[in-house]
């Protein structure tokens, strides 16, 4: 097969891919960068040792918020991405995915990663997007691995989120 075939096979799959992978209506897909903003999360409660603690950082890593609206069964929901809140007095990080609908005052659906533990939980009706200070606010909020383990940890805090967001985010 000659260069210019295999080049063009090989761009035709990457769109395809792109394509497909775009269509399912998840986060944010940028890499989170430098806010300039105070977050931070207190874990309580851990079934896996060594998660309990407080995850702060007065310059938290965030997306954009974006608004996707995907073709299917899944909702239209603005969306961001958050990472390097990092463990104070320790090693590691939390970060994590949050996802809302446009114009609802709480969480659709996240996850929150700790020290590589991924945790969400099936109803965030009790988790706020508060719009007017940029912020998502937990309050004793009961989150399950998502390894299937059953391992569980209880988070208060606030995630920042950035302020020029689209309509309705």
């Amino acid at each position: 097969m000659n260069a210019f075939l295999r080049t063009s096979c090989a761009v035709t799959v990457a769109a395809a891919t792109a394509l497909l992978l775009s269509a399912c209506g998840g986060g944010n897909d940028d890499d989170p960068t430098p806010s300039d903003q105070l977050g931070v999360l207190t874990v309580t409660g851990a079934t896996v040792e060594g998660l309990n603690g407080i995850y702060g950082d007065g310059n938290v890593n965030l997306t954009e918020v974006d608004k996707k609206n995907p073709i299917g069964s899944y909702p239209e929901v603005c969306t961001f991405r958050f990472d390097g809140v990092n463990r104070v007095g320790g090693s590691g990080q939390a970060f994590g995915d949050i996802r809302y609908r446009p114009d609802a005052s709480v969480v659709y659906e996240a996850f929150f990663t700790f020290l590589d533990h991924e945790f969400r939980a099936d109803d965030w009706s009790d988790v706020a997007v508060v719009r007017d200070t940029d912020r998502v606010r937990l309050v004793n909020k009961t989150l399950v691995a998502t390894d299937g383990s059953g391992a569980r940890v209880t988070v208060s805090g606030v995630v920042p989120m950035r302020p020029n967001r689209p309509s309705g985010c």
